[in-house]
């Protein structure tokens, strides 16, 4: 067991000093969390406008971190709780960062749900509100269609944009967690 988490802490530590986060699906992030990488935010005081922005979002259990969100200045990192009842808007949370004045440029989340096939091809349902995530065709799905899966997955800002509420979301970049 010493090994394993040595090796998880290692793992982390190369992660999280990387300096293109984005590059790679390098953030280890927890069920029912949103981890932003911004571009900018550097500044405690600066980034106050861009909490109280995103605090306002519907979709956040604000039992975590007082409202919801948290900010680390040192990693350039916005850790959003996120409720598993309500959808998530991430255009709402890329409207949120750019409003103050910051530059959103990856999203890192798990995603828990069944896997089922469609005529567009294989999605992911999330099994706590039924959110739609289409999978890309990259990703092996066949296997494991009507099973419950874990995924950690990556997106760009453009993405988020694009992503309105309600609509099956396009995922690229995904890598299956586990089948619990």
């Amino acid at each position: 067991m010493k090994t394993g988490n040595a090796l998880l802490f290692a793992l982390y530590f190369a992660l999280s000093t990387t300096s293109s986060v984005a590059e790679t699906m390098s953030q280890i992030v927890a069920p029912n969390q949103l981890v932003i990488q911004v571009k900018g935010i550097v500044c405690s005081f600066c980034a106050y406008g861009t909490e109280k922005n995103l605090a306002k979002l519907d979709f956040l259990d604000t039992g975590y971190y007082g409202n919801g969100v948290l900010i680390d200045i040192k990693t350039h990192r916005v850790t959003l709780a996120l409720n598993p009842d309500q959808l998530v808007d991430y255009y709402s949370v890329s409207e949120a960062i750019l409003k103050g004045g910051y530059d959103p440029k990856a999203y890192f989340t798990m995603l828990s749900g069944v896997i089922k096939k469609t005529l567009e091809g294989y999605q992911l349902i999330s099994r706590d509100n039924g959110q739609i995530f289409a999978l890309p065709s990259t990703f092996h799905a066949a296997p494991l269609m009507d099973q419950t899966v874990v995924l950690q997955t990556e997106f760009t800002a453009d993405q988020a944009i694009n992503g309105i509420d309600g609509e099956i979301f396009q995922l690229t970049i995904v890598e299956l967690e586990s089948l619990p």
